[in-house]
């Protein structure tokens, strides 16, 4: 990659066309370019080229290509590099950096990818082991290294000198190698944008962290990236506090109270409908129909299953429609494969669903597609 995609400070910059092509869009290259392409986890630039947007800027054999948003006129080009586009890459990137030298410093533990996404950046570490102390020595290094102010810089070196640095792991490059230096707190070999001194990172928030592939995948934002997201959670916070008539950090005990309340309230719930099947159930077996066809016209579908259920149980069919679910239940003892049937007949009564053989669903877009689908099956069951 040329130096000028990583120069820092540059944003507008003319230049002439140096080759076009449409390959799914229209692309320019130039003799020159200040738009950094996408590579190694960061995200291309964003700008212009003679006020028309470019939308992507991709690196292939040496050559800077920008994909824009119409073909460009003429041969000399005013160019414009977005400054919050390449702010906030370069802000995810030089948190990166950081993060992943405390992380090898601190705990031993080293990076093995990263990647800056749209809202959110990751980055997948090789351990397997990840915990609440881990996590709050990590935050209070990276407090002290924002208010340190660490100058970064970038410095071109023949290989051998690049060499004798304590890089954080061996360059993947040969020849002349770019070195980034964060003070005394990390040297690496990279391609990369960068922020000017650890202050201008004023903020890295963790938002999440999981186990990928044996690894512990850290999910983070920095900047003003995590700037709006304090204001949003604060704000949601308060919203969330003011709704439950609580203070800010009595929330979550709060919580804890509606969610035991609403255990028992179901639990209550779950008691009724047992004894409303119950009633109902009495009341259909009076009578001898073996093949028994109910529609529910404001039941919750748990309820439909449940009488569905025990109809089958008691030894009939039931074939229960739920209009409020749009969805056919259908349970039998077995004289026809309920889900050999369905799989068989149902996308010609334009419906979608399965099961077993005593038990099935069958989602549909009408009513009468349901009947019709009932009338079908209620035929192969007398046969």
């Amino acid at each position: 990659m040329r130096l000028e995609q990583i120069y820092p400070t540059v944003r507008t910059f003319e230049t002439v066309v140096a080759d076009v092509k449409e390959q799914q869009g229209y692309w320019v290259a130039l003799e020159k370019s200040y738009f950094y392409p996408e590579s190694g986890g960061q995200p291309a630039d964003r700008g212009t080229l003679n006020g028309i947007e470019v939308l992507d800027v991709q690196l292939e054999e040496g050559i800077v290509w920008h994909r824009l948003d119409s073909p460009l006129l003429g041969k000399t080009v005013q160019g414009e590099v977005d400054d919050a586009v390449r702010t906030d890459h370069a802000a995810q990137h030089t948190a990166q950096h950081v993060i992943s030298a405390i992380l090898q410093d601190e705990f031993q533990v080293k990076t093995v990818s990263f990647r800056t996404g749209s809202e959110e950046s990751t980055l997948d570490l090789a351990t397997d082991q990840w915990d609440e102390k881990f996590q709050n020595r990590l935050e209070e290094r990276l407090r002290q290294v924002i208010v340190a102010g660490l100058v970064i810089t970038a410095t071109e070196y023949e290989e051998a000198a690049a060499l004798t640095l304590p890089l954080r792991k061996t360059p993947q490059v040969t020849g002349q190698i770019r070195v980034v230096q964060i003070g005394e707190l990390d040297y690496s070999a990279c391609g990369g944008i960068h922020l000017e001194s650890t202050s201008e990172l004023e903020l890295i928030l963790f938002t999440g962290q999981e186990k990928v592939r044996g690894n512990i995948r850290l999910t983070y934002v920095a900047k003003d990236r995590a700037f709006r997201l304090l204001t949003t959670e604060r704000r949601v916070l308060s919203e969330t506090a003011r709704f439950l008539s609580a203070k800010k950090d009595q929330i979550r005990d709060v919580v804890d109270e509606l969610k035991q309340d609403q255990i028992r309230l179901n639990r209550q719930v779950s008691q009724a409908e047992d004894a409303h099947v119950q009633t109902v159930l009495k009341h259909l077996l009076n009578g001898p129909e073996q093949i028994l066809v109910l529609q529910h016209e404001q039941e919750d579908i748990r309820f439909s299953e449940k009488v569905g259920k025990a109809l089958m149980e008691a030894g009939r069919t039931a074939l229960v429609w739920n209009e409020v679910a749009k969805k056919l239940v259908m349970y039998s003892t077995g004289r026809v494969h309920l889900g050999q049937f369905t799989k068989t007949h149902v996308k010609q009564f334009n419906g979608r669903g399965g099961g077993s053989e005593t038990n099935a669903q069958v989602l549909f877009v009408t009513h009468e597609d349901a009947l019709a689908f009932v009338e079908a099956l209620k035929e192969e069951l007398h046969t």
